[in-house]
């Protein structure tokens, strides 16, 4: 790209400060809420999807706004990627757009999630959550980071190159999704409608760091059965009809899952060299008891288990993963003379894909390249949560890397805020990246 043009595309996306930090809060402002019964609407998805229709239309985008058929999905894709039970997307529609080129150059796909999770408990935030408020030259609220403020500068990057009239031989395409943050079927939607490009950014909070990697992500439910008893009491052997602790079972299994833990730590396979973390067993919830005075007949534990695009099954996604933690813990439980005639349950919830872009894909060095012309560090690194990236990648046939900015730490806390420079800067970034691919 000649210095002049990049320096114009620079110089118009300072200017454009105050309008991207505008957009950011008022994708905040619709309530796109996700769900947890994966049946009902957030009350917001469709009001901030007509909002970015509205953008890309004016931008000289073709828009498609569909609510995708969960059924017919699941039934086409089951025991693939992003096939979820249970989903429904009434009120709930995925967007997309294409700019297109003049012909003769590679395309490329910008996209992201347009779901938040749940606020949490209000007190603990400084603002309303859904207020979108600015403060320090940092824009605050539900999705700042995860990931609205990667929406709106991939949104502005686009807009900005239509308005210069960059001339781009290939198309641009944009695609905001729905249900990511429950397993991505809304990226699965996506990638079966058609949508791919020669390569994608998806703006996940990345704090401006290029990640072309993820990890997968295992929900799992351990179900530990126990006896209920009068916890007051001296008790009998189980064998007699006496009550048998869960609560003290699921301690042990708590044990064995560290054991794993502190295995994976220094087996290649669990590590790769641009994860700041080895693979985990993440515990995230626990339940048990019935009442304040009777130990507990049953115990629960949910865990969140991580695996690389290297430990993907044939279908891709975690089955190896599955099976190895799952034989774990049938050896534990041979040590209890409770357990190992009644050994701990998996029930698994979810399966979310991973992908990796390989060091020397061309998209690589295009950022290389755009970084250095936004004056920003070039730096790789691992994303350790999971996106939507795995079906662009593979289903979409679209080689898709993580870019965006804020600090992913921020996700799903309380005062997520991300600062104008992060978002100025990525939209700097991804702005060069489409014009030196798309040339």
């Amino acid at each position: 790209m000649k210095p002049e043009l990049e320096g114009r595309i620079v110089e118009a996306v300072n200017r454009s400060r105050e309008r991207i930090a505008q957009t950011l809060q008022e994708l905040i402002r619709f309530e796109s809420i996700v769900m947890a019964e994966p049946t009902r609407a957030g009350p917001g998805e469709r009001e901030c999807q007509n909002y970015l229709e509205r953008r890309l239309a004016a931008a000289g985008f073709e828009t498609d706004l569909w609510e995708p058929d969960a059924e017919a999905l699941l039934e086409k894709y089951r025991g693939k990627p992003g096939a979820q039970l249970g989903r429904t997307f009434r009120g709930r529609p995925n967007l997309a757009g294409t700019l297109h080129g003049f012909g003769g150059g590679k395309s490329i796909l910008l996209t992201g999630h347009i779901d938040v999770v749940p606020a949490g408990e209000r007190t603990h935030w400084r603002h309303e959550p859904f207020s979108g408020v600015r403060e320090a030259e940092s824009i605050y609220g539900r999705g700042a980071v995860d990931m609205k403020g990667g929406v709106a500068s991939m949104l502005a990057a686009a807009e900005i190159l239509r308005d210069l009239n960059v001339p781009l031989r290939g198309d641009i395409l944009f695609a905001t999704v729905v249900d990511e943050e429950i397993g991505g079927m809304g990226a699965l939607a996506m990638a079966d409608r058609g949508y791919k490009a020669d390569a994608g950014i998806l703006t996940e909070p990345t704090r401006n760091r290029l990640s072309p990697l993820c990890h997968g992500i295992l929900w799992g439910r351990i179900l530990i059965d126990g006896i209920g008893g009068h916890a007051e009491l001296k008790a009998r052997h189980w064998d007699a009809g006496g009550p048998v602790d869960a609560i003290s079972l699921m301690r042990f299994v708590l044990d064995g899952i560290d054991v794993l833990n502190a295995r994976w730590q220094t087996d290649p396979e669990k590590n790769h060299a641009l994860m700041e973390l080895c693979n985990q067993i993440i515990v995230t919830q626990v339940r048990a008891g019935e009442h304040p005075s009777s130990t507990a007949g049953r115990a629960e534990i949910i865990v969140d288990v991580q695996y690389l695009p290297s430990e993907k099954d044939a279908e891709g996604l975690g089955g190896a993963v599955k099976r190895e933690v799952e034989a774990h813990l049938f050896k534990l439980a041979q040590v209890d003379p409770w357990l190992a005639q009644h050994p701990p349950r998996v029930e698994w919830i979810l399966d979310a894909d991973c992908a990796e872009v390989k060091q020397d894909h061309p998209i690589i060095d295009t950022f290389a390249g755009a970084c250095a012309g936004a004056s920003h560090p070039f730096q790789l690194w691992g994303m350790g949560a999971h996106t939507d990236m795995g079906i662009p990648t593979g289903l979409g046939r679209t080689p898709t890397i993580n870019f965006g900015p804020g600090d992913p730490s921020q996700a799903h806390q309380p005062n997520e805020h991300v600062s104008i420079d992060d978002l100025v800067t990525c939209t700097k970034v991804i702005a060069l990246v489409i014009a030196r691919w798309c040339s």
